[in-house]
């Protein structure tokens, strides 16, 4: 019985023939809900055997969607913006996850960006009412059907809590010490990948519930007013640069040039002085 359990993966010849029932009795496996609309009906609650059948619109509609958007403004009054962001999340029942915004010297936003959770049901409603809060610049968004990823997920937590359930009641009638050794490592493992496929089901269930919008405000870029064109005036303020540019480099060789030539008549006339003197005095003294 150990072996039976351990070896596969807790769905022996019993255990596969309950899990075969169950699961015919849910719907069928994923590939058959995929395959057969009437499974997929099933799965959900839905009932094709009596009553009123169900309508390709209603399982078109009972989708598992998605939703992002992100969405980039231009306002000069941002504080404004971020206040009517605020209201349209409280309309339409969502939340502010996150919101950063920067300041300029003078204490005035700048800059600010805010990440949305909306209801997915209310998405395009809400990404239409956000792009109406200023100039807008970029507008994206993306669905992704995550009906089959949701619907896979789903049986392998129950298939995974099935196999605990039939683990612990193996343990709970062993008597080897060898046997609970193995059962007890089983049952570790089983739990440790059920809580990995319950931690992913609650992930997509969040992301299914309430969808994502990426909001970005920023000020428009004001460009310098042009200088008056005035070609008199232009015309004369050019001839004063020009000449006072010419001034300045006239000055600047004028140095240059004495620069050059002071330490060379500096040395010249340290040699010169005294061979004047000495010429003077001997023709002073042949008088």
């Amino acid at each position: 019985m150990l072996s039976a359990c351990v070896g596969n993966d807790g769905s022996g010849d019993d255990s596969g023939d309950s899990s075969g029932t169950e699961e015919a009795a849910a719907g069928g496996g994923v590939e058959d809900r995929a395959a057969n609309p009437e499974n997929a009906a099933m799965a959900r609650g839905g009932d094709t055997s009596g009553g009123e059948p169900v309508s390709e619109v209603d399982l078109l509609l009972d989708r598992d969607l998605i939703k992002t958007g992100s969405i980039t403004l231009e306002s000069d009054d941002i504080d404004q913006v971020l206040v009517q962001l605020d209201g349209i999340v409280t309309t339409q029942r969502g939340i502010v996850e996150s919101e950063d915004t920067r300041t300029d010297d003078a204490g005035d936003v700048e800059s600010a960006a805010v990440v949305l959770r909306i209801p997915v049901d209310r998405f395009e409603t809400a990404v239409d009412a956000i792009a109406g809060l200023g100039l807008l610049v970029r507008e994206e968004t993306s669905t992704e059907d995550v009906t089959t990823k949701v619907a896979d997920i789903d049986a392998r937590v129950e298939s995974a809590q099935r196999s605990i359930d039939q683990l612990r009641l193996l343990f709970s009638q062993a008597n080897a010490l060898g046997d609970i050794i193995r059962l007890e490592s089983e049952l570790s493992q089983r739990q440790a990948d059920l809580e990995s496929l319950q931690a992913q089901q609650r992930t997509l269930a969040r992301q299914t519930a309430l969808s994502t919008i990426h909001v970005s405000i920023t000020r428009p870029d004001k460009d310098p007013a042009p200088a008056a064109d005035d070609g008199d005036q232009a015309g004369f303020l050019d001839g004063i640069k020009s000449g006072w540019s010419g001034l300045v480099t006239f000055v600047q060789g004028t140095a240059h040039v004495v620069g050059l030539v002071l330490p060379l008549g500096t040395l010249a006339l340290i040699v010169a002085v005294p061979i004047w003197l000495v010429v003077r005095r001997s023709h002073l003294m042949s008088r």
